[in-house]
């Protein structure tokens, strides 16, 4: 997907960040690892700096698959990630990563925001790190999403040709319990 980025007069205080929107049932998180708070496309990010990282992202001419992982080691306080991930079902959540120039003097978004990565969350690690000796603890969340061809190439689609899978479906059925036994057969010819 190619793109063309828009000129801007003063490019000397042009910068890029990273802007994550979470999709968490009804709720939309936005974060982003700007150093301050921006508002692309009409959304206040929650500014997370170097405290949020995004794996790279693998940029490919057609559609293959693809996995991205978030960390979040500075839990902002306007939205306790900890307690959403703690109590909320968040696998399957949306994660959009878009891409957005802004001027580093007036905090203005200078440019269109571009999609950079579209996934679902397909897993989660919480990790702790306890330093006893100056009594402190550190969490950083870590989501693995996965875009859709990903998804779909898990999939399992119809049924296994064995006798156990078969029950599965059909409890009384033994019509796979010989499947085994006719992939050993000689062959002829």
């Amino acid at each position: 997907m190619s793109t063309l980025v828009e000129y801007t007069a003063n490019a000397d205080s042009i910068a890029h960040a990273l802007f994550v929107n979470m999709v968490l049932g009804d709720t939309t998180y936005y974060i982003s690892n700007a150093y301050n708070p921006l508002t692309v496309d009409g959304n206040v990010y929650t500014h997370l700096g170097s405290l949020m990282s995004v794996s790279d992202i693998q940029d490919d001419y057609k559609s293959t698959q693809g996995t991205v992982t978030l960390a979040i080691s500075g839990i902002p306080n306007q939205a306790d990630f900890m307690q959403i991930i703690l109590n909320e079902s968040i696998k399957g959540g949306e994660v959009n990563v878009y891409r957005a120039f802004f001027d580093t003097t007036t905090m203005v978004q200078e440019a269109n925001s571009y999609l950079r990565y579209k996934g679902i969350i397909s897993n989660f690690n919480i990790e702790e790190n306890t330093n006893i000796i100056n009594g402190v603890s550190t969490n950083t969340l870590i989501l693995s999403c996965s875009n859709v061809y990903t998804i779909l190439s898990r999939k399992i689609a119809g049924q296994r040709t064995n006798g156990s899978s078969r029950r599965q479906f059909y409890p009384d059925d033994i019509s796979f319990d010989n499947v085994r036994n006719i992939t050993i057969l000689p062959k002829f010819g």
